[in-house]
This record gives structure tokens, sequence and C-alpha cells, in this order.
């Protein structure tokens, strides 16, 4: 198994990165329109939030092109040991705004597409300076076989963010609209993943007693011995 996901590690990395990706999806956005690239590079089972969690193809089918595209480009990626999932997130721009994004990419015999894509006003990485891309790895090999599901059991109330970000397991990636809030009450679940090797994995979970469709996405990253909170986003909620 470990010898299958080696080669499968080695092929990913002779094509594209998920940055590359990243670029590529930024560029024909740029040059043929926002929303038929949005179409081109995403997933069959892709999501967008609008309002809440609905499949990607219908809301791009009655999607209309701006005059000006959004612009965008990658500031920092994580893709798990095998190369089968990914998260790239940085600035965008149009019309004199600014924000960041964050998108998850899966990368199959398709190449990499897009399953989950959103973003945010300002913060931080709007600001992100041009240049070389960080970009992050889980550690190799992964937990094959050797750890369970993550399981998480919510109470009916606001929890902490500081005890959702995992303590001293401090995220990589943070984002929200507008400052961080200081508690979310989570409703269970509704999307979820990993990659094949299991060393990169993501959860969305509602965030109750806020806007319609605001949610939080957690991605975990295996560091050769646990999994460390790696990208903690929330959107559509504000402190």
């Amino acid at each position: 198994m470990i010898a299958a996901l080696a080669l499968l590690a080695a092929a990913a990395a002779a094509g594209q990165t998920v940055a590359d990706a990243e670029r590529a999806f930024a560029e024909q956005a740029r040059t043929g329109g926002q929303w038929n690239a949005f179409r081109a590079f995403a997933a069959p089972d892709a999501v967008l939030y609008s309002p809440t969690a609905t499949p990607a193809r219908t809301v791009l089918s009655r999607a209309i092109e701006p005059t000006t595209p959004l612009l965008w480009r990658p500031a920092h990626t994580l893709t798990s040991c095998d190369g089968t999932l990914a998260y790239s997130t940085g600035p965008w721009t149009k019309d004199g705004k600014s924000g960041s994004f964050g998108t998850l990419w899966r990368h199959d015999t398709a190449g990499w597409k897009w399953i989950y894509d959103g973003g945010h006003d300002g913060g931080v990485l709007a600001s992100a300076p041009i240049g070389a891309v960080a970009e992050d790895y889980a550690a190799c090999p992964g937990p094959i076989g050797s750890v369970g599901e993550q399981t998480e059991v919510l109470p009916d109330v606001a929890v902490p963010v500081a005890t959702l970000r995992g303590g001293a397991l401090a995220s990589l990636i943070m984002a929200s609209d507008g400052p961080m809030p200081a508690s979310l009450h989570l409703g269970h679940a509704t999307e979820e993943g990993a990659s094949v090797d299991r060393t990169l994995r993501w959860r969305i979970n509602p965030v109750r007693d806020a806007a319609t469709g605001a949610h939080l996405l957690r991605i975990w990253s295996w560091d050769g011995r646990r999994y460390r909170l790696a990208v903690f986003d929330v959107t559509g909620t504000r402190s």
C-alpha cells in the first residue's frame, strides 16, 4: 500500500502542483471569463455557498459573466503527502477592492479540480506580498490503517474559538469575515473528506446563530505523529 501511494505521489509531483493549477485557473478567469473558468476547473461534486451549500454546477449554470473578472493568485498552499488533496489561499482584487480566497482541490485522473471555494473581503492575506508561494506538505508516510475517523461531539452551546483551534496545535492559516469571533456555535459537519492517504483531512460545520450559510472550514495536516490543525476559516459571521 505504501509503495503504491509513493508511486501516486511521484506521479502527482511530476505534473502540476496545486499552485500551478491555481495560477492556470486564475489566468483562464482573466482571459476567458470568470465563470467559464470556474466551470472548467470544477469537480463534478464541487460545492459553492449561495448562500447555503449548493452544487457548484447549479450556481454556475445561472451565473452571468461580470464586466471585469476577479483577479487572484496563490500565496500559500498545503498538499497531502500523496498529492491527492490540497488547499490554496491568497489575495484577490476586483474593481479596487481586495480580499482573500480559500480553495480545496482534489487530484485524480482528471488532474486538479476544485471541490470547495470561498473567500473574504479584506483580511491579512489580501495584502500578501507578490513572490514565491509558500508550499507546505503533510508528512510522509501517512497514518494508513493506524488512525480512525476523527469524531467530534459538539455541545449545544457556543464553543470558544481558542478551544476549537486546539491550543498548542495552532493553525497555520486563519481567515474570517471581520475580526475572528470569540466563540462559535457549531452544528454537526455537513461536508468532510480526506486525501487518499489521509494525511490531509477537512471538515465544514455550519455556524449556528449567525447569517444563513455561515460555516467553519477546518483542515488538519498529518505531521508524522498526529494531526495538526492547519486551516481555520470562518465565513458568514462577525464578532
